[in-house]
């Protein structure tokens, strides 16, 4: 089979995880894989780690990429990454106004802005498709490979495949990770969204069958497009409980740790969390020197200082940790370590038909999820099982009281940990951690199994072919 994903190790991230994982599990149960991928470039979050997971029997083909933009998001990547270091304790920050060279830079970056929203449709890899398609189509003559699967986004990447379909008449399953023209994150230029429309209907129309990881992505497909979808089905993100196996320990600094994995961005911050902590301290219900408030991941988007500039606003330099990006298995060892798992949700329209990724790994490391999340499929699961608090993201007082609860439960168990032995305490983990690892095969979180998910389309291919 070939799999079709410009997001593809090294490049690391939320969205690499369901392509890679399917990869590994598909050609463990005998699959010949190969990936059709981007060469390797400059990209906002790499993980190498990740080819480590890859058994022999997966073959990457790499296509090159023209993009104008790249160098320009390298370079504001390579400025801004001081915001994603800690701050120095009561630092500040003398104010100074923009040179010539900075000023003309800010317009040539507005100038570019505006040629990627009037030339790159319907995403900045648009660029990728003339080589992605050649070198496709090679791979799949010279390998006679039946089938093939495309995962978005980018939504480049159903293009792709859409192309190759229409050269070599090979059987197509198209991905859908988020929404296309559905998505809550759309440019509002009518022209260019019609024209996305379309592409879209035809990738509906011309597949052979259509994937999505939510039953409100499914649903809304299916509303929109109606016949034009010859098969839709539900493949849902989660977890592979082998990332959950031999996670490294770290020591245990005493402090309440709270921690957040993933990108943050406009619809998705932490800023009223960080209010709302500020408040807690200033009212002394929360002891500020047992606080640890980690980000791990992109704290504020290349270019952009808005959380940064938060943390400094409310005095939170010394409690606030800024991690950057980390491998996999570094990223999962601190959400062992920490004691709450934080769950920021976007706050844009028609956004409760989302579940963020990360919470599948949330549910796997089983401690308390703090989720600042509207109403909608996260908010179902995280009751369903019973994972933590849920609270409206826009709502501070919510937000405080869920908060405090946490923190208070926090300081209890910690009192209680005073008078219980370490062997105890290393059982108790033990035997939570086999439960959850022995449910995702054969209990209630077996849908969230990335093998288990891998078998799922595997079947799929099979009916297909």
């Amino acid at each position: 089979m070939l799999l079709v994903s410009y997001l593809f190790p090294p490049i690391g991230g939320g969205g690499v995880t369901r392509a890679v994982k399917m990869a590994r599990y598909l050609a463990e149960s005998g699959w010949e894989v190969h990936v059709l991928t981007v060469e390797s470039a400059y990209y906002a979050t790499k993980d190498e780690s990740l080819l480590k997971e890859l058994p022999t029997n997966v073959t990457i083909h790499r296509a090159k990429e023209w993009n104008p933009l790249t160098g320009m998001r390298a370079a504001r990547s390579q400025k801004s990454a001081g915001a994603q270091t800690q701050p120095e304790k009561n630092e500040k920050q003398p104010a100074s106004q923009p040179g010539l060279k900075q000023r003309i830079k800010k317009k040539a970056v507005a100038s570019l802005k505006s040629l990627k929203n009037t030339l790159m449709i319907p995403d900045d890899m648009i660029g990728w498709l003339p080589d992605a398609v050649k070198v496709g189509e090679q791979v799949i003559r010279q390998h006679h490979i039946p089938i093939m699967f495309s995962t978005s986004g980018p939504y480049t990447c159903h293009l792709v495949a859409r192309n190759l379909k229409r050269k070599t008449g090979i059987k197509w399953i198209a991905d859908f990770r988020d929404p296309w023209t559905q998505n809550m994150h759309r440019t509002g230029i009518a022209w260019r969204e019609a024209w996305e429309e379309r592409m879209e209907r035809s990738v509906m129309r011309e597949a052979d069958a259509v994937t999505t990881v939510t039953n409100g992505f499914a649903d809304n497909f299916q509303n929109k497009f109606g016949q034009e979808i010859s098969r839709i089905e539900v493949i849902h993100n989660g977890f592979d409980p082998n990332d959950y196996t031999n996670i490294e320990q770290l020591a245990d600094d005493g402090k309440f740790t709270c921690i957040y994995t993933g990108i943050l961005y406009r619809e998705r911050n932490p800023r009223l969390l960080l209010e709302a902590v500020a408040q807690l301290i200033e009212e002394q219900k929360v002891d500020r020197m047992l606080l640890n408030l980690q980000f791990a991941g992109v704290f504020d988007y290349p270019g952009y200082t808005d959380n940064i500039d938060c943390v400094r606003r409310f005095h939170l330099e010394d409690i606030v940790e800024i991690m950057g990006n980390l491998p996999h298995k570094k990223a999962l060892a601190a959400m062992k370590a920490a004691d709450t798992l934080l769950l920021i949700g976007d706050t844009a329209p028609g956004s409760g038909v989302y579940i963020p990724g990360k919470l599948y790994e949330y549910m796997a490391i089983n401690h308390p999820i703090l989720a600042l999340s509207v109403e909608g499929e996260s908010t179902k699961i995280i009751r369903q099982f019973g994972l933590g608090e849920v609270v409206d993201p826009k709502d501070i007082d919510q937000i405080k009281a869920a908060f405090l609860k946490i923190y208070q439960e926090w300081k209890v168990q910690q009192a209680e940990r005073e008078h219980s032995s370490a062997k105890q305490e290393h059982a108790s983990n033990s035997d939570n951690k086999n439960n959850i690892i022995q449910r995702a095969f054969d209990g209630d979180l077996a849908i969230y199994n990335r093998q288990i998910q891998a078998r799922q389309l595997g079947e799929l291919m099979e009916q297909l072919m």
